[in-house]
């Protein structure tokens, strides 16, 4: 055997290698659970507290660190929902939408320049829930993940979507019956917009798992609540009638110091 047929053994062999090591870190980390945001102290181990969504420490000395960062609240530039049953028409929004059914999606992308000294304490998409329609009491499990191609609202449908990936985000259990607001964790999709890479289209929406109907959140005021979709209540002079709609677009929240 030549020099060079060992050479030749030699990587190969490292070739093998880093292909399997690889190969065992993927399947690994599929194999780990999500991270999970808090929605109750009730969630997080002995002594700690749920604050904005997170486990942290609980002592009267310590504050969280929301309470020292500047909050910021972006709506949406440009929005789409897809879903492999009821798609709206193109171009077109629901008034409300689900998540958790027919891997239906949420696209949303923002106008947000995050310079490279800032520090994203927090960072959260919050989707309002809606009340026009009794879900399924089973809970949802939602997530954030990176739009990795560009799109326009306007052409999105079910067979013609932009591509995403994935970034292992922590999800939020949406239990039936729980708080009207629901906030997603985007800190770590947020920071990396600092580095201003063109892959990066914004963020979606999906859910872990999927129920019969999913949870219903609302688009417009319409879909908010029971009161605002019943013709007779406006007549009535409901808070629609009143001009005082309640404000339920999808925002990104975030809290900067």
């Amino acid at each position: 055997m030549t020099s060079a047929d060992v050479t030749l053994r030699s990587v190969r062999s490292r070739v093998m290698t880093l292909a399997l090591t690889s190969s065992l870190a993927v399947t690994a980390s599929a194999c780990v659970p999500r991270a999970r945001m808090c929605t109750a102290s009730s969630d997080c181990a002995d002594k700690n507290a749920c604050v904005a969504g997170r486990c942290q420490i609980e002592k009267p000395t310590m504050k969280p660190a929301v309470d020292s960062a500047r909050r910021l609240v972006f709506r949406p530039v440009d929005i789409a929902y897809v879903s492999s049953r009821d798609e709206p028409a193109r171009g077109s929004l629901p008034a409300v939408f689900a998540l958790g059914r027919d891997r239906a999606k949420l696209f949303l992308r923002f106008a947000v320049t995050v310079p490279k000294a800032a520090n994203v304490v927090e960072a959260y998409v919050v989707l309002r829930r809606s009340a026009i329609v009794d879900d399924d009491p089973t809970p949802v499990s939602l997530h954030a993940t990176r739009i990795a191609e560009p799109w326009s609202g306007g052409s999105v449908s079910w067979a013609i979507q932009p591509r995403t990936t994935e970034t292992r985000s922590p999800s939020t259990l949406v239990e039936p019956g729980g708080r009207a607001l629901v906030r997603l964790d985007v800190r770590e999709l947020v920071r990396e917009w600092a580095r201003r890479d063109p892959l990066d289209q914004g963020i979606a929406i999906v859910a872990d798992d999927e129920t019969r109907t999913g949870t219903t959140f609302a688009l417009s005021a319409v879909g908010a609540e029971r009161a605002l979709a019943d013709p007779v209540a406006l007549g009535r002079g409901g808070s629609h009638a009143q001009g005082v709609a309640p404000d339920v677009e999808p925002y990104l929240e975030l809290y900067v110091r």
